[in-house]
């Protein structure tokens, strides 16, 4: 009896000696199982046509008013290519997996996915795809056996939260790209070998979608900074390993847009995932730079808004304006301050000047009456005439700070205007020199000069730059809105 125990002691300290408490090892893990390895994957690809015409998938375009003077026109299209029959989309569309992706196996011993219960999970594994190869980040080692594989992804290299045999389903949320493959009736039964599952083509389960923010041609300066986000009304769902189903759930969450340092006219966002839904009220918010100017939470709410799996959607996001010409950081009026009838009015001709005697639109300097010789060196805000422009206080006279950046824009000259920034044309028009009882000095006609908000520094559009004057001079003003 003696021999016995100490035999079984020696046993122990041999085990003990070899690190039989420590991590089992790659390559002594699977000595009493079959470890799995996983060929590289692919995916069953997206509808990616993007539709730029009108088409049954294009919802009906949404109008948004901007009180900045900015305003929207937003319509959603999306691809009608899911149409097509399940086989010529498994056999036509498949594509090959993002790098870096790292996806999940779960095994269960059971021929077919019915027959999955938390008694017949048998371990999980993780992988990641590296370039063609698949690197383990978990091992999975199972018994002998005819197994069901569950393989799910967030389509992303995040490490996935761990897995018991506690549930048999996983949650998702908008913003991953959750996917699945199920490979039933996997017979496994060379012990201390390796086993490759192989074919495996994940299914999306959530829509892709993006936004395309796109300035006004013509009118604006590009689109140079652009976040936002998508709120939704159901934002959670889970898939439930048994039947194969994926379940979205009744609560509102809200997802990020980005752009990737945008420097255009039009733009779009990259990619985000979203949740399968019918006839949602979705929120959009985005804050943006157009022409330099920063403009926030440009909102617009898509009602009836549905998304499909596996589809491709785009909501387009045209920016407007009526008011004027965005660049250089400010919004400038779409022509020259009048005073006519005691009212104050931007005119609509951007090109349009008098240029004749006692002119409705050649201002002193803070003065809020054309043609008053009075000479007034301090500024006021009460007594600018671009604030009087109706309703009261939504324009004013621009800073030399605004000249300034209107400046660095660009500028062309032409025989009968200079063009900042490609976008903006302010006409050359001479001046008046009441001091002389010249009310228009028609021989400086090819020089431009419009006011600013400091004594006695204008703009000289003609040479472009600036100009002092220590006279009573007066000029075009080109107001620039309040945001």
């Amino acid at each position: 009896m003696g021999r016995k125990i100490k035999g079984i002691f020696y046993i122990a300290a041999i085990l003990l000696a070899t690190g039989c408490g420590k991590e089992e090892e790659t390559e002594n893990v699977f000595s009493d199982g079959i470890l799995i390895e996983v060929e590289a994957p692919q995916t069953n690809g997206w509808n990616t046509e993007e539709i730029t015409g009108t088409r049954s998938g294009r919802t009906k375009a949404i109008e948004v008013k901007g009180k900045d003077g900015l305003d929207m026109e937003i319509s959603t299209l999306h691809d009608n290519g899911a149409a097509e029959t399940a086989e010529g989309e498994a056999t036509t569309r498949w594509a090959n997996m993002d790098d870096n992706i790292v996806f999940r196996v779960v095994a269960y011993k059971s021929a077919t996915a019915a027959g999955i219960s938390t008694s017949n999970y048998a371990g999980y594994g993780d992988y990641k795809l590296s370039g063609s190869t698949v690197q383990t980040v978990k091992s999975l080692v199972v018994p002998a056996g005819t197994y069901t594989f569950i393989f799910y992804s967030y389509g992303n290299s995040n490490a996935i939260a761990a897995f018991t045999n506690g549930s048999a389903s996983v949650p998702a949320t908008n913003g991953q790209n959750f996917m699945t493959y199920v490979k039933s009736g996997v017979v496994i039964n060379n012990i201390g070998s390796r086993y490759t599952l192989s074919g495996i083509v994940f299914k999306h389960h959530c829509a892709r979608y993006r936004v395309q923010a796109i300035a006004q041609a013509g009118r604006m300066g590009t689109v140079t900074a652009c976040a936002g986000t998508v709120t939704l009304p159901k934002h959670n769902a889970t898939y439930t390993f048994t039947n194969g189903t994926f379940t979205t759930q009744a609560t509102t969450g809200s997802i990020n847009l980005t752009w990737d340092n945008p420097n255009a006219m039009s733009v779009y966002s990259g990619y985000i995932y979203l949740l399968p839904q019918t006839s949602a009220n979705a929120t959009i918010i985005l804050n943006l730079t157009i022409g330099g100017i920063a403009f926030t939470n440009k909102s617009v709410t898509l009602s009836g808004l549905t998304l499909t799996a596996n589809n491709t959607y785009y909501t387009n996001v045209s920016f407007t304006t009526t008011e004027g010409y965005i660049i250089g950081g400010a919004l400038w009026a779409n022509g020259n301050l009048v005073y006519e009838s005691g009212q104050y009015t931007n005119y609509s001709n951007t090109m349009y000047c008098s240029k004749a005697a006692n002119a409705p639109d050649y201002f002193t300097y803070n003065n809020p009456i054309s043609n008053n010789v009075e000479l007034v060196t301090t500024w006021s805000d009460s007594r600018d005439p671009c604030r009087k422009v109706a309703p009261a206080n939504t324009w004013r006279t621009p800073t030399v700070a605004d000249i300034t950046n209107l400046i660095s824009t660009g500028a062309e000259l032409k025989t009968d205007c200079t063009i900042f920034g490609e976008v903006l044309k302010l006409p050359l028009t001479s001046f008046m020199r009441f001091t002389k009882k010249h009310p228009h000095e028609s021989q400086y006609d090819y020089i431009g000069y419009y006011l600013t908000t400091t004594y006695p520094t204008c703009l000289q559009n003609g040479g472009i730059g600036m100009y002092n004057t220590d006279v009573i001079l007066a000029f075009p003003v080109r107001c620039v809105r309040i945001l």
